[in-house]
């Protein structure tokens, strides 16, 4: 065990985090999909199950609550002889077990439990391939005498969309029945509450059957709450399972539950092992067919075993080893885990549940896939492109099933293809990519290559130019919280110039290789020019101001009575290199000054105590709290990229161990409250009464960015135009580290060695023994190379 608090601790192999009690400081949860199917639980059992679009297509119903944590998929296991009722997890009965253990692994979670001689041992998982949850229960009689017991199982049905909370409506369209075919149940609605359909407002049949079924024998069961309930009842001691009786219920007429009952005798020191596979299909012959793939013990060990190397593989693409443990951990496993099961694939955790795709957060999320398949971050980008308009806007966010969304004027959702392209490019060579074609969202009828998309949003951003030559910040530009600034399309972002600035200087290069010198140098006299604006107008005197209002007011500036400076327009003018570098140094400077506390750089600071309509929701948040004077996960990342860059190795480090979950849940976890294994969104400021605390977690595109920046800029070893290189910038005391990388379909092995007790600087290099110059890689055959540097 390693990193153990008094809560729980990782498994020696950091493949599971072990979770020793129900009472963590909050809900303790794991995101399981399998791209399709998905599921959210905490370590109390709660949670919800979805197929395809956690709120357009969920299978029980759920309702968030950080404090109570009363919703979710339950099992009751009932003493016949005793009468005594508890659960494997501690909801929803909360009778408090002799030992309680939760074990969230990659694509699993397992509960160990035991209340007066009955071990239970619950895992739930969804195969790879198949759209179903499993969970597969373990009983065990530890006594001498046998056990008369009873298990009963409880959620209620959603069906659809989400927004179920006027239940006495929601109820009337789902129809519920008992199919002994399948022993067990099934539930179909008549209603889709989505935006779909050519007969006015919901008014189209869901598609898909929800499903519970066993393969333990089915005593009774019951589809009405009132039923199982009882009237005025409540999920802790329910009248159904009180009294043992369940009536049988089902049909269309009531408030629809999933219970199946099952009795069971357990002899002194044996042990009775079952399943149940709940999800959502369209036919009941599919849900058959998988009963048939998933009915014993046997099956259900080698499907967990298909889901966990199924991650190693993905997993160990990338795994480095350095002297910082915490590091090593989180950047090997967890946080790729995340940024894929979670962000990828689920888009939906207990923090925020979206089912959505941000044009700007999956694409910069699918750089994840870069050192595992970067086929897949081309396949993001195809998707990302067929939401763009023909003008090169795009939509901030769509649905998947309804394709529905919404168009903004958000300033730099449509950057984000052409920055994810160019690093795809640096990763693979393929400049194939650049003619994939891709259809317009306004116009099926016209396709273009990701490379003509990408012109396209660049062409756009030149028509959103103030007249002092900065870009216009409109409805936002990546801070969807400064979502009033310029709504008149007449406030300046600065940082908006320097993110522009990064892609003209990089995407140029792509133009001129490809052949269009016109395009190519018109990006590039671009570039002069606004950078030219830019040392003009964005200085502030000791840093860079954020932007201006649609007056043309100043924010994020020392002018400012709150909100005086903003992280991003100081990370960005150096990791863009739009700044001149002694202007870069001062920047990083004030951040330093005003920005770094003790979880890391705040998003701005001081945080706003008062609303300001004329810079939009942000102010709206306590002051502290998230974009608001907090540490806003997903830019704090970037201050590394800017350190690194800069040079400065002690405040690159700093900031990771600042951010690192693994460190900050370990040093104090009642205080961090979150989960120590995955990042959160942000972490309260010290303007907030409650410093210190994380939350969001899972859901925030900083696990991605958090891992990508670490490797690249800490360890050094990245793509750029010229190949992968290796430019570490490391803490002096370092003796050393290694990294593994896939690069184009080779397993790079490169151990670094710092015997002077630099930071920077690399004096030797050699590829499988034979002496480099330089500190760029060559593209070298075979399935592995070795390779060995030597800084100084």
């Amino acid at each position: 065990m390693q990193f153990e608090t008094k809560y729980g601790t990782f498994t020696d192999d950091g493949n599971e985090f072990v979770i020793n009690q129900w009472k963590t400081p909050k809900p303790w949860t794991n995101v399981i999909s399998n791209g399709e199917y998905g599921l959210v639980i905490s370590q109390t059992g709660g949670g919800f199950s979805f197929l395809t679009h956690s709120e357009f297509n969920r299978l029980n119903r759920w309702h968030q609550d950080m404090v109570q944590d009363n919703w979710g998929k339950y099992l009751y296991i009932k003493n016949n002889d005793t009468g005594i009722v508890w659960s494997p997890t501690w909801q929803p009965v909360k009778q408090n077990p002799d030992k309680y253990e939760v074990r969230f692994g990659f694509g699993y979670a397992k509960f160990i439990s035991e209340f007066q001689g009955i071990q239970a041992e619950l895992t739930i998982l969804i195969p790879i391939g198949d759209n179903v949850e499993i969970w597969d229960l373990k009983l065990t009689n530890t006594n001498a005498k046998p056990a008369s017991l009873s298990v009963y199982t409880y959620f209620e049905w959603c069906l659809g969309s989400s927004a179920d909370h006027h239940r006495e409506f929601h109820k009337c369209f789902i129809e519920t029945e008992f199919d002994p075919n399948l022993n067990g149940l099934v539930a179909g609605k008549r209603i889709w509450e989505i935006p779909l359909g050519d007969r006015g407002h919901w008014n189209i049949e869901y598609p898909y059957k929800g499903f519970l079924v066993t393969t333990a024998s089915v005593t009774s069961f019951e589809c009405d709450k009132e039923n199982f309930l009882g009237n005025y009842g409540d999920l802790m001691n329910p009248e159904g399972v009180a009294t043992g009786v369940l009536t049988g219920t089902s049909g269309i007429w009531y408030d629809p539950v999933a219970t199946l009952k099952s009795d069971l005798t357990i002899n002194g020191g044996e042990s009775t092992r079952f399943q149940y596979l709940a999800g959502i299909q369209e036919k009941k012959e599919q849900i058959a067919a998988l009963i048939g793939k998933y009915n014993s013990g046997t099956k259900i060990d080698a499907a967990l075993n298909v889901v966990k190397k199924f991650w190693a593989d993905y997993l160990g693409t990338l795994e480095i080893e350095t002297p910082d443990k915490e590091m090593n951990l989180f950047t090997n496993k967890w946080v790729r885990y995340q940024a894929i099961a979670g962000r990828l694939w689920a888009r939906t955790a207990y923090y925020q549940q979206s089912g959505a795709f941000g044009f700007r957060d999956q694409l910069q999320d699918s750089l994840t896939y870069l050192t595992i398949k970067p086929e897949l971050t081309l396949k993001q980008m195809k998707l990302h492109a067929r939401h763009q308009f023909e003008d090169g806007t795009v939509l901030h966010w769509w649905h998947p099933i309804s394709e529905t969304g919404l168009p903004t004027k958000m300033v730099d959702d449509l950057l984000w293809l052409p920055f994810v392209l160019v690093h795809y490019l640096w990763e693979t060579g393929d400049d194939s990519a650049l003619d994939s074609k891709e259809p317009y969202y306004d116009n099926a009828q016209l396709e273009e290559g990701l490379y003509q998309h990408s012109v396209r949003a660049i062409e756009k951003v030149f028509t959103r130019f103030s007249d002092r030559g900065l870009p216009l910040i409109g409805a936002g530009d990546w801070n969807d919280g400064l979502s009033a600034v310029g709504l008149d399309m007449k406030g300046e972002s600065v940082w908006m110039a320097e993110f522009f600035y990064f892609i003209l200087t990089r995407f140029a290069p792509v133009a001129r290789k490809r052949g269009e010198t016109a395009f190519a140098s018109k990006l590039e006299t671009k570039a002069v020019e606004l950078k030219k604006a830019f040392d003009l107008h964005a200085w502030d005197g000791e840093y860079y101001f954020r932007g201006t209002k649609d007056s043309g007011e100043k924010f994020g500036s020392s002018e400012n009575e709150e909100g005086k400076i903003f992280l991003n327009a100081q990370t960005w003018s150096v990791m863009s290199g739009i700044a001149d570098p002694d202007k870069q140094k001062l920047a990083l400077a004030a951040v330093k000054k005003h920005l770094i506390y003790e979880n890391g750089p705040l998003l701005l600071h001081p945080g706003y105590s008062k609303p300001d309509k004329y810079i939009g929701y942000l102010t709206r948040y306590a002051a502290g709290r998230r974009e608001n004077g907090g540490v806003y996960m997903h830019a704090a990342t970037w201050s590394i990229w800017a350190f690194a860059l800069n040079r400065d190795a002690d405040a690159a480090h700093d900031v990771f161990r600042k951010l690192c979950p693994i460190v900050k849940g370990t040093e104090d976890p009642d205080k961090y409250s979150a989960e120590p294994y995955v990042t959160p969104g942000n972490v309260e400021g010290p303007t907030s009464a409650l410093y210190g605390r994380a939350g969001w977690t899972w859901y925030t595109g900083s696990a991605a960015w958090l891992a990508k920046v670490t490797v690249d800029w800490i360890l050094g070893v990245r793509t750029n135009e010229a190949g992968l290189i290796v430019d570490p910038c490391i803490p002096k005391s370092w003796p050393g580290y290694s990294v593994k990388r896939l690069y184009r379909g080779t397993t790079y092995h490169i151990k670094i060695s710092n015997p002077s007790g630099v930071s920077t600087g690399v004096t030797s290099m050699t590829v499988n023994g034979k002496a480099i110059a330089g500190n760029v890689i060559p593209v070298t055959a075979g399935k592995e190379v070795t390779v060995d540097v030597v800084m100084g």
